[in-house]
């Protein structure tokens, strides 16, 4: 119980009964109580001497300790073998421990300050405390769920869920510096199913010795196989929609917090903060960042103050990055910090639009495979059904400008002519076609006015949509009935036996007669049925929905609130479906 060891995160020597204790109480605690009571235990005779002596010995190799500090028992042993002070000495609390480990590396401060000044800008000013975090009102404001289990401790299994730059990492953090809780960060493009077994297992052995829960943090969760073990609290976070690429076990264990995207004031906010962090940073981890400007006073300062420090920054370029960040708080302090670095290198003003081109819109940069891709073909696709022309044209120089793939959009195209224009224009699918021939041929970004040249054409046809709608209604039909066989008379007969089998009798070929003849073509079974009429008329109002307020809005906006030509014709056939609808109730009746 007397052997002593060297910590393996702080390198004090440590009792070697007190290990985990010490490693619990980070390092901190072990000199002033476990050390005492470890002290008392082993009293100051020979066979201690001894214990110690062979601790002494072993570290032999390592450098000799430096002389014991005054408030120490100054007296040696007497043995010219290496030895050490009386166990008094190692346990003292006095700043100078005689058996603590020498280093040889730059003071503690001075490399915090090198590691600090390396980090980048979103790292830097990154929020400790739930009071500096800007945005997500809805799930931090006062009186919001999350900020309520935050500050009771009582989070448990969540993920969050939101675009790039919002703050799920911040919040995870956040959440790390006020829980009781042993936190774990890991990232899940990188984490192997052996760091999970490793954190389940300290998780287990710190529950049974401590008490204290294990609360994990897994990064980019979607690319995580699946964790679905109870033993600790997980936070995740991802930017993918988590109903599609989370675990459907692991997601029924989680709260799930969507962050929204950032408002433009609030990423504003979050650029003055972080100015006001490096001006009062000045002069250490900031100071190879800032440009040349008088030391000013720390605390919350006015806008104009804060901007005050920065002659080569201004509200105007500020609101810029806000806007052009597009919601993105990591590329907006990113941005900041290259526009900082540009001041700093040059001795006059720096010409504002070439820092401005130099600073690429974050919203030009989406995920091709993930759900911005397919909200904007969304957005194309409804711009061109809702004949939006200028609209459609928007999201189609959204998607080629953010790199989507042009031939992704004329294939696109050419379901849209089919699906929404169909036999209204029966020539846009053919151009649609050709769009894509012609995009295949030229590439981007020759073949972007031949897509906005068929998307306006589309926008702009009259609208059928009688084909697909018949479709599903007949792929319905076969999936809730049997599957029938084909009738005799319209089954094929190439051979002697099919044809004494009857297949092909009394067919008759149409264009055989000189009139019109009437034979059935669908099974018997359905010969009568309703249900196997899918075709309606376009005009046709069955179905379909009357919202007056609706058509008023469309009449107001696009009519300058004069008369829809088509309005007194719908009217008529509204009250002619009425009608047919009362005659049937009073049958039935």
């Amino acid at each position: 119980g007397g052997n002593v060891v060297y910590g393996p995160v702080c390198e004090e020597l440590v009792p070697e009964l007190f290990v985990n204790a010490h490693l619990d109480s980070g390092c901190s605690s072990f000199l002033s109580t476990a050390s005492q009571a470890a002290g008392a235990s082993l009293p100051s005779t020979s066979s201690s001497r001894a214990s110690f002596n062979k601790v002494s010995t072993a570290g032999k190799k390592r450098k000799s300790p430096p002389a014991p500090s005054a408030g120490a028992d100054p007296s040696p042993s007497s043995s010219s073998s290496p030895s050490i002070s009386r166990p008094s000495v190692f346990f003292s609390s006095s700043s100078a421990n005689p058996l603590k480990r020498p280093r040889t590396v730059a003071s503690s401060s001075s490399v915090t300050s090198h590691l600090e000044s390396a980090k980048p800008l979103p790292d830097l000013v990154r929020p400790r405390a739930l009071e500096d975090f800007i945005g997500q009102q809805h799930l931090l404001g006062e009186g919001a769920l999350l900020r309520g289990l935050i500050e009771r401790d009582r989070v448990g299994s969540c993920l969050f869920w939101g675009p790039p730059g919002t703050g799920k990492t911040t919040i995870a953090r956040v959440i790390a510096k006020r829980t009781s809780s042993i936190f774990k960060e890991l990232s899940a493009t990188n984490a192997s199913t052996a760091d999970l077994r490793k954190v389940f297992e300290e998780a287990a052995n710190m529950l049974k010795l401590t008490g204290r829960k294990t609360l994990l943090f897994i990064d980019e969760i979607q690319f995580l196989p699946v964790v679905e073990s109870g033993l600790i609290s997980l936070i995740a976070s991802t930017t993918e929609n988590p109903s599609f690429r989370v675990n459907t076990a692991l997601l029924s264990r989680c709260r799930v917090f969507v962050l929204n995207k950032l408002e433009q004031g609030d990423v504003y906010r979050i650029l003055l903060r972080a100015l006001r962090v490096l001006k009062e940073n000045h002069g250490s981890a900031a100071e190879g960042l800032l440009p040349t400007m008088e030391a000013k006073g720390k605390g919350k300062e006015t806008e104009e103050a804060i901007l005050s420090a920065f002659p080569f920054l201004d509200a105007a370029l500020l609101h810029f990055l806000s806007s052009a960040a597009d919601g993105d708080a990591r590329v907006a302090l990113s941005s900041l910090e290259l526009a900082l670095s540009a001041t700093k290198d040059v001795e006059g003003k720096v010409d504002r639009e070439e820092l401005k081109k130099g600073l690429r819109k974050a919203h030009l940069q989406y995920d091709r495979t993930g759900d911005h891709h397919y909200d904007t073909i969304s957005a194309l696709h409804k711009s061109v059904r809702g004949s939006a022309s200028d609209a459609a044209l928007y999201w189609l120089a959204v998607m080629l400008e953010s790199g989507d793939d042009p031939l992704y959009i004329a294939r696109r195209l050419i379901r849209m002519a089919s699906e929404d224009i169909g036999l209204a224009n029966p020539l846009a699918l053919q151009q649609a076609v050709a769009a894509y021939q012609a995009t295949q041929l030229l590439g981007m970004p020759e073949c972007d006015c031949i897509l906005a040249q068929v998307v306006v054409m589309l926008a702009e046809s009259p609208k059928s949509v009688r084909t697909y709608k018949a479709y599903n209604a007949a792929k319905r039909l076969v999936q809730e009935t049997e599957n029938y066989p084909v009738p005799l008379h319209i089954r094929n007969a190439p051979t002697g036996l099919m044809k004494q089998l009857g297949y092909g009798r009394d067919y008759r070929y149409n264009p055989s007669y000189a009139h019109p003849v009437y034979q059935p073509f669908l099974p018997p079974e359905l010969a009568s049925d309703s249900a196997a009429q899918f075709l309606k008329d376009d005009d046709s109002v069955e179905g379909k929905i009357y919202d007056e307020a609706a058509l008023r809005e469309w009449e107001w906006r696009n009519l300058g609130g004069g008369r829809w030509e088509g309005r007194d014709e719908m009217e008529r056939k509204l009250r002619e479906l009425e009608k047919e609808k009362e005659k049937e109730r009073e049958k039935g009746g």
